[in-house]
């Protein structure tokens, strides 16, 4: 197997390369298998993951087989490509991604730089293709339109937010960034959208307008009524008046991306999906995604969060006031140089006792020198060479602790947090 994931993550090198003319290639040269199953594409800023980790449960509880791609893992690589809540088992991640090396190498293609994220997604195409998968839930990487998941032709498209992130991809605007999530949207496809922002939900509604596919909005054709801190009542496109449970994958956002995955399962009983509402109930209440407001310890109590932006420390802090409304938190931060790092700090900081700010091992994350140099004007801070060293101290301490920033270093604390 080391010999597979250093063929795989060799191929980080080449970075990110926007675009579908790699994708198209390697698909063709597997015979295409993103054509062989049924699918729902999920783009947007942040609830992603969620959002379709709510639709897989949903229609697993349904009794249907599922695939569910989704990026980036935490702490192994099973976890980007799962059939019915399993993890693909390491001897198919094996063979496929020696199927694509080989495949490549006796191609006209052989030079080509083909991405890590173009492989991994043709692998994950080829796999469901092969496990007969009654639908696919495909989360997009990064961005939408040029995306490597823009390959499939899905029964519904979803788009969860939108918020300013990897603008030297995606453009400077709310609008530039709409455009490219907006381009899946595919000719006659029903949208189902949680975009609640008025010059980003323009852009979608004109895209969905001009290629005559149904636009299912938040707050207009479903809606979410939190009722407690737990439970919802859902009005939406059949269903009204219903109430449903969040128990393992909780937080005021969820409400919101479970709602989403709602819709969905409407629209997918129109596309001949037998979904009851209660195994939808009872899909949303087993729904579990690690690491998203993902509770450790109740007393005191210990977080970890993936929130990696903005506008995902705004999900979070609401959901600490609603949750932990009485604490002020160690928090330990753990960030990425394309994100903006000050602005979380900034949404941070009336929660915190303290900061402490720490490399993750990702090759995109500050290093220590540049945070002790970026916050070494202000007391509140301090700053700590890993993640595991910080769980350690963690885990024995009596103060409420919060560990969020990056995904990344979501991964790494809970590796960290299987040896203490």
């Amino acid at each position: 197997m080391n010999e597979t994931y250093s063929y795989l993550y060799s191929l980080e090198k080449y970075g990110i390369l926007l675009g579908l003319d790699n994708i198209k290639i390697l698909l063709s040269l597997i015979d295409n298998p993103q054509n062989k199953f049924k699918s729902i594409h999920i783009v947007g800023t942040n609830g992603k993951g969620s959002t379709a980790s709510f639709i897989n449960s949903i229609l697993i509880n349904n009794g249907y087989n599922t695939g569910l791609y989704t990026s980036p893992h935490l702490i192994n690589f099973s976890e980007r490509i799962t059939i019915s809540g399993k993890p693909i088992p390491e001897s198919d991640i094996e063979r496929l991604a020696h199927m694509m090396k080989t495949v490549i190498a006796q191609s006209p293609y052989s030079k080509r730089p083909f991405t890590f994220f173009e492989v991994t997604t043709a692998m994950a195409f080829q796999y469901f293709a092969e496990q007969k998968v009654d639908i696919a839930i495909i989360e997009a990487g990064l961005g939408g339109r040029l995306d490597a998941t823009n390959t499939i032709n899905p029964l519904a498209t979803v788009i969860t937010t939108i918020g300013l992130e990897h603008k030297e991809f995606l453009g400077n605007t709310l609008e530039d960034i709409a455009f490219e999530k907006a381009s899946v949207i595919k000719e006659n496809t029903p949208c189902v959208t949680g975009v609640k922002d008025m010059p980003a939900l323009k852009v979608i509604k004109d895209m969905a307008r001009s290629k005559k596919a149904p636009l299912y909005e938040i707050d207009k054709h479903f809606s979410c009524l939190p009722l407690s801190k737990y439970e919802f009542s859902y009005n939406g496109i059949k269903m009204h008046g219903k109430t449903f449970t969040l128990e393992r994958l909780i937080g005021k956002n969820q409400f919101y991306n479970a709602s989403v995955a709602i819709a969905v399962a409407e629209l997918l009983q129109d596309k001949g999906f037998q979904l009851t509402y209660e195994n939808i109930y009872n899909g949303i209440k087993n729904t579990y995604w690690p690491g998203r407001f993902e509770i450790i310890r109740h007393f005191p109590p210990f977080i970890i969060d993936g929130a990696h932006n903005p506008q995902g420390i705004d999900s979070l802090t609401e959901n600490l006031k609603t949750y932990f409304p009485e604490n002020k938190f160690k928090i330990i931060l753990t960030v990425l140089k394309d994100k903006d790092i000050f602005e979380m700090v900034k949404k941070i900081m009336p929660f915190a006792s303290e900061i402490v700010l720490v490399p993750n091992k990702n090759e995109r994350s500050y290093k220590i020198e540049e945070l002790k140099e970026m916050f070494k004007d202000n007391s509140i801070f301090s700053f700590a060479k890993n993640i595991p060293s910080v769980i350690k101290e963690c885990i024995q301490s009596d103060k409420p602790i919060l560990l969020t920033g990056s995904l990344y270093g979501i991964g790494e604390a809970k590796e960290a947090l299987k040896h203490v």
